[in-house]
């Protein structure tokens, strides 16, 4: 990588939502200069002039945001995992991407030193610019080109937000009987210790898995449409998968 580079003093950031504010109070902890204006309306040029413009607004409204905007020597990036980097290419000569893997909600300060950040430039020196500004937030920093970010960005909605909704279903099947939802936090934590020290399919447990039929039935019994329906989805597709990991055995 080129060590030639221009140190990141002033931002711009673009939005107003979670992302944004998520941001805003990590890089002014580092002492750097933080404009944030919002996304709607005329953005006027005297806002753009910070080394790094930061959009942080929906994936379906990074574009229209973009076409707003007239860089000159700034680095423009969004934040998103879905939207390609090549969106930006017709308005900045130096742009790219600064994606935060985390879960992020607007007035739930995250620990950004926890955070994998995901890194890709259209060119060395602005690369260079955006790792030397991540490093200085965390120490998971990752070069992810347009291919992998897709692909982890898949990968996180299945292992958090699918996750969270059966999280939020359990929730709902406890309070019926007034039992406390921190009964099974134990169970959560063991679930996701296992699971990040094994293969999880190796390590899965429960009904499906072996495939005992009558146990499920009941299950499904006192569960509404909706439950029923995911609980018969899962359950047929742990039961796939595990005998297919026996056949290859």
């Amino acid at each position: 990588m080129n060590n030639t580079f221009k140190e990141i003093q002033s931002i711009t950031i673009i939005g107003k939502g979670n992302v944004a504010w998520q941001y805003n109070n990590a890089i002014v902890n580092l002492g750097i200069n933080v404009n944030c204006i919002s996304s709607r309306g005329e953005i006027k040029e005297e806002e753009l002039k910070s080394d790094l413009i930061i959009i942080a607004v929906l994936d379906k409204a990074i574009e229209e945001v973009a076409g707003k905007l007239r860089i000159k020597d700034s680095i423009l990036v969004h934040t998103s995992g879905t939207v390609d980097i090549e969106v930006l290419n017709k308005i900045a000569d130096n742009y790219g991407i600064f994606y935060p893997l985390q879960t992020i909600t607007k007035g739930i300060q995250i620990n950004f030193s926890d955070v994998p950040l995901c890194i890709d430039a259209n060119n060395e020196k602005a690369l260079a610019s955006l790792i030397h500004l991540a490093k200085r937030l965390t120490d998971k920093v990752y070069e992810i080109n347009t291919s992998q970010r897709k692909e982890l960005h898949l990968a996180a909605v299945f292992a958090n937000n699918f996750t969270n909704h059966l999280l939020g279903i359990s929730k709902q099947i406890l309070e019926r009987e007034n039992i406390p939802f921190d009964i099974i936090f134990p169970l959560i934590n063991q679930t996701i210790e296992k699971a990040k020290r094994n293969n999880p399919f190796d390590v899965q447990t429960g009904p499906a898995k072996r495939q005992e039929m009558a146990i499920m039935e009941s299950h499904k019994s006192r569960l509404d449409d909706d439950e029923r329906e995911i609980y018969e989805i899962l359950s047929r597709k742990i039961i796939k998968k595990q005998d297919s990991l026996k056949d290859n055995k």
